[in-house]
């Protein structure tokens, strides 16, 4: 065999090996962030239109989230939160729009004591997503039927399932005092 083979041969094998470590980084890379995000991955697939691209709004929801000064919320406020939910939760009964407004806005209260910033919804949920991604849909449904109620489109029935969203994200937040299902701990 002359040199010029010998080195022909030597980088498509070494091209080859270069693309399966990649192909198998890449992999690695989908496999950990379906994992991390759930359903929440599938739906930033379809939303984004293809794996990659999801999968850089996936990780750049990580790298902000990660630059947050999240903290666990003392046992004080949880047990004053908690409170507050039950007393919304009997208002319900007498007035479910005016309820499903005050959940929507102590939803909010939790996230903020916790540290995540006030933003626009589609960013707060993003954010969310990140240690709470079993619970984000709930919130996208809650608050969906919340904007709805507002412009009074929302049926009684709408409003029961968006109470019955909030508490399921509610109980996540105040009753999660670190992130070990994540590996991530709160300041």
């Amino acid at each position: 065999m002359n040199p010029t083979a010998a080195i022909i041969i030597a980088f498509i094998v070494g091209l080859a090996f270069g693309i399966a470590i990649m192909a198998l980084a890449l992999e690695r890379r989908s496999r950990r962030l379906k994992n991390r995000f759930g359903p929440e991955y599938e739906r930033v697939v379809t939303e984004a239109g293809d794996r990659r691209s999801a999968e850089a709004v996936l990780e750049r929801r990580e790298r902000r989230v990660q630059k947050l000064h999240l903290q666990t919320i003392t046992p004080a406020d949880r047990a004053q939160f908690q409170d507050r939910w039950r007393q919304i939760q009997t208002e319900f009964v007498d007035d479910p729009s005016r309820a499903l407004s005050k959940a929507d806005r102590l939803t909010g209260e939790v996230m903020s004591a916790e540290g995540y910033p006030v933003r626009g919804f589609d960013e707060r949920a993003a954010d969310i997503s990140v240690d709470h991604p079993v619970v984000v849909e709930n919130y996208r449904e809650a608050h969906d039927v919340a904007l709805r109620n507002s412009q009074g489109r929302a049926s009684t029935e709408d409003l029961r399932r968006a109470m019955i969203h909030y508490r399921k994200l509610f109980e996540e937040l105040v009753g999660q005092p670190d992130l070990a299902s994540t590996g991530r701990t709160r300041i």
